[in-house]
């Protein structure tokens, strides 16, 4: 695990994922063998089942074994590890049961409706018979059993729908509780604005989401038992789901990677979850990697972290092999080189038709093992939202939609590093102004802060903002804010006392209006379409912490007025120590690790633009002696650019030429200070 910082290297591993559709064709188990061994894969992750019944019998079960044994013999006598990928274990989707699994309990939604094929897990008789197919799959001569991510209570026909509430549901929430509660109050307290709930609905909706929390746990206790009695020497896996609905629905990881843990093998794989299908929107892949990075924050526990890279439904010409590239360098950078590989058609074959996948792969896991060494034993740096793991904090968040994480996504864009577990200064919206205690948001005031206007009003109803010289009060500029202008004092010409469009397109908190008091700076201010001034947009102070307060909601702020605007909020606040940002350049995304003696910069052009030179603003005191860059040889050599100073401190690093990361593309670099 390497998020916020690595003691050791990591090594490189390509984890592939055929379907069981590949197992039972010669043909294409042939053709996909040959790819694998090609691009150098570490392990087959084998699915148990595909796109049938979602429990078939355990008679139909024990007949593929034969067959999965054969392969994996093969895949082991390759050089490669054999892993089962446990394809349905609650159920992805509301499907059609086998015949014996009719008498399992199905899942409920909290309106009533039934979820047909997806058991519940407190159901004895599923309980039963998922042990037995466990066991079976951990039976053969497999390092690993995964557990896909249909290991959840919510989101099967309606994604948005909590679980579980069937009868065993609620007859066991009652006798933990005591009182008998209805499916309908628990989910209407449940789906209530947390500002509106009573201090007893705030207390049902924690010890809701604490028992559904333990439900999993014990159930993932009941599925290790299963393969740890079939086998020892086991590892179990478990595969999650978007970091928006985990935290919605009140995942707390670190419990469930103890239930995981065998005795001989007891740092279970974590594949994080939520990838990009397609490369159809390219910028898309960067949020999806920016929220896997997220979720392996709220990981503490021993495992071995591992991303999800998919294209879905398992089709070729989903991504391009430039673009899957590209991803795989951002995961790797930012917290794991274990990358789970489900590429390919898992009716049809193809693994590569245009053959670029197989001449990309193979010579990135060079390259890639050239950055996982140069990340060992640096520390992470960045901004960030916080995410949290405790069900109970989550409890107190909006739940009746999936929190955003449009602020880290928006940064990205505009070439600011985020840091999700080690962020400094930290990003503080409305969810987590309502959630966290008061010592947390303290603790995160004290270092630094930037807070919207919203949160910023609900920080200060809670008590929390004493003697600030900024002030947030209820107001009303719908309808009327046009544009955002820079009045900061150091703004440099083309900006200063300019207007950044915001009418109708630039999302703000325009219910709440700021001003500045003696003791804090306005940076902005907005104005209506009649020229009159509406209120302080961007106030700083560092009065009694350091902070920035900003009228923005965290969408849109990619152009180039907002961007120098919140580059100047990141130096302010690191009091002029902060990583490497890019400018005029959007869609470029840097990723920073640093020691004492040297910082690894990983650069990716998430854009379609091919720039001739590219500007980074590196806010520091300390001299700028070195700059390296990687080949794609995994070969460290002198960089093609340029060190001066910068007008508003620290370093200006110009690169040229071939230093310059290509469109959709990315370079690695070392920095000696």
């Amino acid at each position: 695990m390497m998020n916020n910082s690595n003691t050791k290297p990591e090594k490189v591993q390509y984890i592939l994922r055929p379907l069981f559709t590949i197992l039972q064709d010669d043909a294409l188990w042939k053709s996909f063998m040959a790819y694998a061994k090609n691009i150098r894969a570490d392990a087959v992750m084998a699915f148990s089942t595909h796109l049938e019944a979602n429990h078939p019998s355990l008679e139909s079960l024990r007949e593929r074994l034969p067959l999965m044994a054969k392969r994996f013999a093969e895949v082991r006598a390759a050089g490669m590890s054999p892993m089962v990928n446990y394809y349905v274990t609650l159920g992805h989707a509301n499907m059609l049961p086998a015949e014996h699994a009719k008498s399992f309990t199905d899942m409920v939604d909290g309106k009533g409706r039934v979820e047909h094929g997806c058991p519940c897990p407190l159901c004895p008789e599923f309980r039963s018979y998922i042990y037995e197919a466990y066991k079976l799959f951990a039976s053969l001569d497999v390092d690993a059993v995964w557990i896909d991510d249909d290991f959840r209570l919510f989101g099967r026909a309606q994604t948005d729908s909590f679980l579980c509430f069937c009868d065993r549901h609620m007859e066991a929430f009652s006798n933990r509780m005591g009182v008998a509660y209805g499916r309908d109050e628990i989910n209407e307290a449940l789906l209530k604005d947390p500002l509106g709930c009573t201090p007893v609905e705030l207390q049902l909706r924690r010890d809701w989401r604490a028992f559904q929390e333990d439900i999993l746990v014990e159930f993932g206790v009941l599925l290790r038992e299963a393969c740890e009695s079939a086998n020892p020497d086991i590892q179990m896996g478990l595969m999650t789901n978007t970091i928006e609905m985990m935290l919605r629905h009140g995942r707390h990881l670190d419990a469930e990677i103890k239930a995981l843990r065998t005795k001989n093998k007891p740092e279970p794989h974590v594949r994080l979850g939520g990838a990009s299908y397609t490369d159809e929107h390219l910028p898309g892949i960067l949020d999806r990697c920016v929220t896997f990075d997220a979720l392996a924050a709220m990981i503490t526990e021993p495992s071995q972290l591992s991303s999800e890279i998919e294209q879905f439904p398992w089709t070729i010409g989903g991504k391009s092999a430039r673009a899957l590239a590209l991803e795989l360098y951002v995961l790797s950078i930012s917290f794991s080189p274990r990358l789970t590989l489900s590429i390919n058609d898992g009716f049809l074959g193809f693994d590569d038709v245009s053959g670029n996948y197989q001449k990309t792969l193979g010579p990135l896991k060079d390259y890639l093992q050239a950055v996982a060494n140069a990340v060992s034993g640096k520390v992470r740096r960045g901004t960030s939202l916080p995410f949290p793991s405790e069900p109970d904090v989550i409890a107190g968040m909006d739940l009746s939609d999936e929190p955003s994480m449009r602020f880290n996504h928006s940064l990205t864009r505009i070439g600011i590093p985020v840091a999700p577990g080690s962020h400094i200064p930290t990003l503080i919206t409305m969810k987590e102004a309502m959630a966290y205690p008061e010592e947390t948001l303290t603790s995160w005031l004290e270092k630094g802060t930037v807070i919207t206007s919203e949160a910023y009003y609900h920080l200060c109803k809670r008590g929390i903002m004493r003697n600030s010289p900024i002030r947030v009060e209820k107001g009303d500029m719908s309808h009327r804010t046009t544009v955002e202008r820079i009045v900061a004092p150091h703004a440099p010409d083309w900006l200063r006392n300019k207007d950044l469009v915001a009418w109708l397109y630039m999302p703000m908190h325009t219910e709440y209006i700021l001003s500045a008091e003696e003791g804090a700076e306005e940076w902005s201010e907005i104005y209506d379409n009649l020229g009159n001034r509406q209120s302080s947009g961007v106030v700083v102070t560092r009065e009694p912490y350091p902070m920035v307060v900003v009228p923005h909601t965290g969408g849109l702020l990619k152009e180039t007025g907002r961007q120098w605007l919140y580059q100047q909020v990141m130096s302010y606040l690191t009091a002029g120590e902060f990583p490497a940002m890019v400018e005029f350049g959007v869609n470029i995304y840097p990723v920073w690790w640093e020691d004492d003696k040297e910082v690894l910069l990983g650069l990716s052009n998430f854009s379609l633009e091919t720039y001739p030179s590219l500007a980074l603003w590196i806010p520091t005191r300390r001299k700028l002696d070195k700059v390296e860059q990687l080949s794609r040889e995994g070969v460290w050599a002198e960089a093609d650019a340029s060190v001066s100073e910068h007008p508003d401190g620290g370093v200006r690093l110009t690169l040229q030429g071939n230093s310059v990361p290509d469109h959709a593309s990315f370079e690695t670099y070392r920095f000696i200070f």
